[in-house]
């Protein structure tokens, strides 16, 4: 990965068009003559976004060529690293900066499909937004509680209007959103289920009743809403005159563990890249049930952390443990997960440090320091915490509503 140094530059997120036409003689070059096959060829071996929008610079021949290659594999993502405005993309570790709309508002979190959630809290507006084709999707800041909406375990952010309450878009409490259909947008708060908005049919968010109480992820999958539960079981949920929920998978993958001690395991909802199936991934520690923060070395943190894949058998609604990936790497995340395919990062799962420097004294890992991100290699069952950010970064303390956190974003035009 690049030196520190030779990050510090701003980076054009879209670059102006025709760097290169065909129809300039001035500066002769052979490569606007490649065929286009090889070019569509190149296009997709490209893993950074950036390299991607230098290529279509280049001439409209190439930009062609890029425009055939349908459905293109997603580029590798890039990590939030200051309050999401600056990202450090893999695998270049080039730096990309996004700013706010205005200084009115704040982004809270980067979601699949290239979305940047952006809050107005004095105004109580949000909005999702793509900072790179500008769409954008207007959101209600309130959610609607019915009396029988018992399940819906959530704080008191206070009530505008009778059978109103003011929704939490703050940085720990939306763990996920995620965009379902123009017509669909669902979301995950921490601590609570599944909440939906239908833009142009409703004006507030609704409860999903019927679903897990306590929700860890939600994926669209097959033209339907799943959600996994914090105790792995898998969920399914229906939209249409009425909401509904049904159990799929009741029965989550067995974990021992020793006397005095204890999982605390995080599940994750993945659609697999090679196979098209709906996976999960369980990342679990194993930690005295009475549990003191302090520092973790890496030989202890190789033998107390596991990762486990399952894929879900929706027809005998059951969990099967998958072994390997091929070539596909998987990237998770508080708000958002993803599988790639790439032959260099095949079988190798990226999870967010902040999965284990929460629970460290300072959010140290002790001979690392600040750790950004983690790698394990399904293939040799190794670890990897050697990934240090590229900037300096602001230490919180634990607990702290700004606290940084390592998402993912997925540049999508």
């Amino acid at each position: 990965m690049p030196a520190a140094s030779d990050l510090g530059r701003d980076v054009v997120v879209v670059p102006p068009a025709g760097v290169m036409d065909d129809d300039d003689e001035s500066t002769w070059s052979p490569w606007p003559d490649l065929q286009p096959e090889l070019a569509g060829m190149v296009f997709c071996r490209l893993l950074s976004h950036g390299d991607r929008l230098r290529f279509r610079a280049v001439c409209r021949r190439w930009r062609l060529a890029a425009r055939q290659q349908y459905p293109l594999p997603p580029a590798l993502p890039w990590l939030n690293l200051d309050g999401r405005v600056t990202y450090q993309s893999l695998p270049d570790g080039e730096v990309h900066r996004i700013p706010v709309p205005d200084e009115t508002v704040v982004c809270r979190g980067s979601f699949d499909g290239g979305w940047l959630l952006y809050d107005r809290s004095e105004q109580l507006e949000c909005f999702l937004m793509n900072p790179i084709s500008k769409a954008r999707i207007d959101l209600p800041y309130h959610w609607h509680c019915d009396d029988d909406d018992d399940d819906a375990i959530l704080p008191d952010y206070g009530e505008e209007e009778e059978g109103q309450r003011t929704m939490c878009f703050g940085e720990n409490a939306v763990r996920k959103i995620a965009v379902c259909s123009p017509d669909l947008v669902a979301a995950v708060i921490a601590g609570s289920g599944v909440f939906f908005y239908r833009p142009g049919m409703h004006s507030t968010w609704l409860f999903a009743s019927g679903g897990p109480g306590f929700a860890r992820d939600i994926a669209y999958y097959n033209g339907k809403l799943y959600s996994v539960s914090s105790d792995g079981e898998l969920f399914v949920h229906e939209f249409s005159d009425s909401i509904s929920a049904d159990i799929v998978i009741g029965i989550a993958p067995q974990a021992y563990s020793c006397q005095g001690y204890s999982w605390r395991s995080t599940f994750y909802l993945v659609i697999s890249c090679t196979t098209g199936r709906l996976m999960m991934v369980r990342w679990r520690w194993h930690l005295p049930i009475f549990y003191n923060v302090r520092r973790w070395g890496v030989d202890e943190l190789r033998k107390e952390i596991k990762l486990d894949v399952f894929e879900a058998d929706l027809e005998k609604r059951r969990w099967l443990e998958v072994k390997e990936l091929g070539d596909q790497a998987l990237f998770l995340g508080t708000s958002c997960s993803r599988a790639i395919l790439s032959s260099d990062y095949g079988s190798c799962i990226f999870f967010s440090s902040l999965n284990i420097t929460r629970l460290c004294s300072d959010g140290i890992i002790n001979g690392i320091g600040d750790c950004a991100y983690c790698v394990y290699d399904m293939k040799n069952d190794s670890f990897r915490f050697d990934n240090p950010v590229s900037i300096k970064r602001e230490g919180l303390s634990y607990g702290s509503d700004g606290r940084w956190r390592a998402d993912w974003f997925f540049p999508c035009e």
